[in-house]
């Protein structure tokens, strides 16, 4: 293969986009998934030349080498920009052939939206029911994880519209956003937790039992980590490091361990009798519920489920 040389230019954006088609996209992201050619090919089912040949043409576009030759095949510095703008612009196209599908269909728009177990608990349900008895043209999805797999998903214009926390990343996006409602950390427990026959619980009580844990370096864990400290009390053990909101209660029901969840959700598990909440709450918060969103000028279909979230929390 002749060798690419760097190329000084400055990057013209329409003999770019001249130059790199659908298929160029597809071939550079499973080659970056793969890590080399032939697993590549196989998951495009086109022979290796074929991705040879797709590959090289984007280098030459580009001009510069986008993999180092070994294996696995890594990407270079120049490939970074590229692996991130394909995954947003396969994702549009994808977006493109849902919506119009959507509409074929009987539908006027369609909103992907993602939601966290805070607001998933009940407010999500409660605008949704509303939305669309008010507006049952528009299709709706929904995603429910945690934060950092929406923001992820988000990132890669998988979601129009977040329902998250406005924590420090929130804000430091300077994408356009909503406050919704204020909500605090509560600790949570199984039925038969020993802590429940007390009349009064303190911090001070619960460095004894092990802990659910927010995994590590996320936001709500610092969040634990600051209440501890600033309580004056040893960090305790950790019996996992999970917020599945699926597995939690189970293993809070089968063991003396204790979590933190938000209010929102630790009243609904109450509610319906899988969980107790303590009278604890964290010191530190990460922010309030809100709406985030990637467009200043959002378009109708958008424009209305923002609007009914705004109204179910006025």
């Amino acid at each position: 293969m002749k060798k690419i040389q760097p190329n000084s230019k400055k990057m013209d954006a329409q003999n770019l986009l001249r130059r790199i088609r659908y298929r160029h996209l597809q071939v550079l992201l499973a080659v970056s998934r793969h890590g080399s050619l032939t697993a590549a090919a196989g998951s495009l089912d086109i022979t290796q030349p074929a991705v040879s040949q797709w590959l090289s043409d984007i280098e030459s576009a580009v001009g510069g080498r986008l993999f180092v030759r070994g294996q696995p095949l890594k990407p270079t510095a120049l490939a970074a920009p590229l692996l991130a703008h394909a995954v947003r612009m396969l994702n549009d196209a994808q977006r493109v052939v849902e919506e119009i599908n959507a509409i074929n269909a009987g539908a006027t728009g369609m909103v992907r939206m993602g939601a966290m177990q805070v607001a998933a608990a009940s407010l999500v349900p409660n605008v949704l029911l509303k939305f669309q008895e008010e507006f049952p043209t528009i299709s709706l999805s929904l995603i429910e994880d945690v934060a950092a797999g929406l923001w992820a998903r988000f990132e890669r214009n998988e979601i129009d519209l977040l329902v998250t926390r406005l924590d420090a990343r929130a804000i430091a996006s300077g994408l356009p956003q909503k406050r919704l409602f204020v909500d605090q950390h509560r600790v949570v427990c199984g039925l038969k937790h020993p802590l429940l026959s007390r009349k009064k619980i303190q911090w001070k009580d619960i460095s004894a039992y092990p802990w659910l844990m927010p995994t590590l370096g996320t936001p709500l864990r610092n969040a634990v980590e600051m209440t501890f400290a600033r309580e004056g009390i040893a960090f305790p053990r950790i019996l996992l490091s999970s917020v599945s909101p699926t597995s939690n209660p189970i293993f809070l029901n089968s063991t003396n361990a204790l979590a933190i969840m938000s209010s929102a959700a630790a009243s609904n598990l109450e509610k319906n009798g899988v969980l107790r909440t303590l009278p604890l709450t964290l010191t530190q918060e990460i922010g309030d519920v809100g709406l985030v969103w990637r467009e200043t000028s959002p378009g109708p279909s958008l424009s209305a489920l923002i609007n009914a979230f705004e109204s179910e929390c006025e």
